[in-house]
């Protein structure tokens, strides 16, 4: 049951939380609640324990979308069926960003205190044509063309790069609403992952040839096969692949985690990636922490503090894809990555892409023609982790895949667990 002067601890614990951050490190979950007819229907996703998730790192983000009442976001470390902190601060709070003490935790959808409607915590990741939410739980785009730190952390052995790949188009993104700059569009093609001395890769064929079949994964360059059981690096981490959906998941001891969700583009011949990440504490990278004040992206790879936003939206440009982006490309010294003999981290290198002028055009390639937002909305139809829902419908309105809103669904997390449980009174619990 719901204790009022524990209830009363925590909320002032999570109001006085909310004024700082000190970097996130959450999984990405969701869950869902339709009383519709009777005792309520709740489910959720991406794991098979209804709302848990961990916080190795005190900041995330959360968002709601409502379609009863009452109309509150909650939580709780003893399960999904208690409650006792609540994460919105008013009634119909539709998100934002929360701090609590680390470890594991539960959103209450089981309770009578949370209404029908969607839910969701997010951590650090990358999506779609890259579509990034920081450490701290900043939205921003990057469309880089090469190979990137998405986030590293050097005392833990812990790193992930990401090579992005050009996407030629019509039209370009429209202007991503933190940096104000509209751009030509990426999509993330391979992924390349640290534990402590040893390399996990997850890429195409090094041939080049597309291969609809599935990607490939290394470890130190070697190709491996993952059972049921996962595979056991020698520092403990564990890596574990979906045989349905090819999902690779790599569990580090300190519970860090990496989640890399691959999607087929059958017309394009080419794989591309989603992450969602749970990286240690104050790690860094293009999805490091952007500071609350003074900031609009994260830190340079030296840590020097990238300032404020430059007013003209020329040196905006430039300070994102010249300065910053620059600043944490990898290096023949410091690349993860597998390349076939004669290629290196160069032969993915384009510094002029995207182009500031917004002409997305590639050699040799007919530029992909988008469509309209009510097409795009039907295609997406399935994605309410709000932010992801944006990024989808713009994904699909540049590209005109309508298949990309398949991959948000399952980037998303796909059901896991269902139950019912009774439409109460607000003060109400429901039971196992």
């Amino acid at each position: 049951m719901i204790k009022p002067n524990r209830n009363l601890l925590w909320s002032a614990l999570v109001a006085a939380c909310l004024t700082k951050s000190i970097g996130a490190a959450a999984d990405t979950v969701w869950v869902s609640k339709d009383c519709t007819g009777g005792p309520c229907t709740v489910q959720g996703g991406p794991y098979p324990t209804l709302g848990f998730f961990r916080l190795t790192g005190s900041s995330f983000g959360w968002s709601a979308t409502y379609t009863g009442t009452p109309q509150r976001f909650w939580v709780s470390q003893g399960g999904a069926n208690m409650a006792d902190t609540q994460l919105s601060t008013s009634n119909g709070d539709l998100g934002g960003t929360a701090n609590l003490p680390l470890g594991n935790w539960y959103i209450s959808i089981k309770t009578a205190l949370m209404g029908p409607g969607n839910y969701s915590v997010q951590g650090p990741a990358v999506h779609g044509d890259p579509h990034i939410t920081t450490t701290n739980g900043v939205h921003y785009d990057l469309q880089g063309a090469g190979e990137f730190v998405l986030l590293k952390h050097s005392d833990n052995g812990f790193e992930v790069q990401t090579r992005m790949t050009p996407l030629a188009t019509v039209a370009p993104l429209p202007p991503d609403p933190h940096t104000g700059l509209s751009s030509c569009v990426s999509l993330n093609t391979a992924a390349a992952i640290r534990a402590g001395r040893q390399r996990v890769t997850y890429q195409p064929n090094l041939s080049g040839q597309p291969d609809p079949s599935g990607m490939q994964l290394r470890v130190d360059g070697q190709l491996v096969r993952v059972g049921a059981g996962g595979l056991t690096l020698n520092d403990g981490t564990k890596i574990f692949r979906d045989a349905a959906t090819g999902e690779v998941r790599v569990d580090f001891r300190d519970q860090s985690l990496v989640r890399i969700t691959p999607h087929w583009w059958k017309e394009r011949g080419v794989w591309y990636l989603d992450f969602d990440l749970t990286p240690p504490n104050r790690s860094m990278g293009i999805v490091g922490e952007i500071p609350r004040e003074g900031g609009w992206l994260p830190a340079l790879s030296d840590g020097t503090s990238m300032g404020p936003m430059p007013t003209s939206l020329t040196d905006r440009f430039k300070a994102l894809y010249v300065k910053f982006a620059d600043s944490w490309r990898v290096s023949d010294s410091t690349t993860l990555f597998d390349y076939a003999p004669h290629t290196s981290t160069k032969t993915y290198t384009m510094k002029t892409w995207p182009p500031e002028d917004g002409i997305c055009e590639l050699p040799f390639t007919v530029p992909l023609i988008g469509v309209n937002q009510d097409v795009a909305e039907r295609a997406c139809k399935g994605v309410f982790i709000p932010h992801l829902k944006r990024s989808c419908v713009q994904d699909v309105m540049v590209t005109g895949n309508l298949d990309i809103g398949k991959g948000y669904v399952l980037s998303q997390g796909l059901p896991r667990y269902k139950i019912r449980v009774p439409n109460g009174k607000p003060n109400d619990v429901a039971k196992e």
